[in-house]
């Protein structure tokens, strides 16, 4: 019988990056044990996808762990998987994601959108302190 994996903790450094800029993607390769019934770290070979086709071959660290770099040249939203294709004693195993690669204009004004809410937010948490400060004299 062949032992179940998964890929686990799959996530991407930005998931809004601009086109040319190098975005990371780390996760961790695990084998269960179904005798101690835990998840255990998996040496293998993981194929990168984007948008279904097949961009580059990588391989887990002696504990499960994986990082791959890749770079986006043209905006739009793309399907990310990362596949492990399991052999004689192991299943295979995927996980995804989405990522929007958008413009450097697009990126400024997300940038500037939060800049706005961190400092309305900061200055509605002083305004609540000041009320409660009043209402307690």
């Amino acid at each position: 019988m062949r032992a179940r994996t998964r890929i686990s903790g799959l996530h991407v450094s930005d998931k809004k990056p601009t086109p040319g800029e190098s975005v990371s993607f780390s996760g961790y390769l695990q084998l269960y044990d179904a005798e101690n019934k835990r998840w255990e770290p998996l040496r293998g070979k993981l194929l990168l996808f984007i948008d279904g086709i097949k961009k580059r071959e990588f391989h887990s660290d002696n504990y499960g762990q994986f990082e791959i770099d890749y770079i986006f040249p043209y905006p739009g939203k793309y399907n990310v998987e990362v596949r492990f294709e399991g052999g004689a004693k192991t299943k295979a195993s995927m996980a995804g994601l989405k990522v929007e690669v958008i413009t450097g204009e697009q990126k400024k004004r997300i940038a500037r959108l939060v800049r706005i809410f961190i400092v309305l937010f900061l200055l509605f948490m002083i305004l609540v302190s000041a009320i409660l400060i009043v209402a307690n004299w």
